[in-house]
């Protein structure tokens, strides 16, 4: 029996319909960007996130915290930020776009300056899912030039000289932790020690960078916490709100 020449087209036109609602679908799938200023003069910057639908600005940027998740998607139109406070040559907003390597569904974009940039900006994607870094787990990003060894509570944790991310996850109940830094060719000298106090509610993101004061030894860190329990307290403040 044939099928009549209509019905094949409808039928064609149909699957059309279809197919391109779910590569639009896909193409438009919103996800949560969160930002972090890597300093004050950033944080104080006017910008905002401009995606395939709409351009939001960026509130409360702070230098040791992350902002609010913003719902970004990437369409025909790439994900960029807007410096609102500078102009290209055509008299608009001076833009970057944001590069989100696949497979990251909760992306932290941190903010560095970058003078040779038309925003004055340069833009870095780490993977914030605490799936790969959970609640009492600590991040480094080594971003000293420097191999280091990170050692807590005899365990060794090598950090390449890069800004790879390693993460590191203690276990166990809160409680205060021994931790040394080591230069990784001088493992018997080192460069920084401390008792932290580990909590299994807080998650830490650690920026290893050279140390510009020699007296305070070849490399500074710039830690970022966040606290599970804030971020479950929020909703049900704003329920009450």
């Amino acid at each position: 029996m044939k099928v009549p020449l209509l019905a094949n087209s409808l039928s064609a036109r149909l699957r059309a319909v279809i197919i391109t609602t779910l590569v639009l679908g896909q193409s438009l799938h919103a996800i949560p960007l969160r930002v972090l200023a890597w300093n004050d003069e950033i944080a104080g910057r006017k910008l905002a996130l401009g995606d395939a639908k709409s351009s939001a600005t960026i509130d409360a940027m702070h230098p040791s915290k992350r902002t609010k998740p913003y719902q970004v998607a990437a369409g025909d139109k790439p994900v960029v930020i807007q410096a609102l406070d500078r102009t290209d040559k055509d008299g608009k907003p001076a833009a970057s776009q944001i590069l989100i390597p696949p497979g990251i569904s909760q992306p932290l974009l941190l903010l560095l300056p970058d003078e040779k940039s038309t925003t004055g900006l340069s833009l870095y994607v780490i993977d914030d899912d605490t799936t790969g870094f959970p609640w009492g787990g600590i991040r480094f990003i080594n971003a000293s030039g420097k191999k280091l060894a990170f050692v807590f509570e005899k365990k060794t944790v090598v950090l390449p000289a890069s800004w790879t991310p390693v993460s590191v996850n203690p276990g166990g109940v809160s409680r205060n932790m021994e931790t040394q830094l080591f230069l990784f060719d001088q493992p018997a000298a080192p460069i920084y020690s401390a008792i932290w106090e580990q909590q299994q509610d807080v998650r830490m993101l650690i920026f290893i960078v050279a140390g510009e004061d020699p007296r305070l030894g070849p490399v500074a860190m710039k830690m970022i916490s966040e606290d599970r329990r804030a971020t479950l307290a929020k909703p049900a403040t704003d329920r009450k709100k």
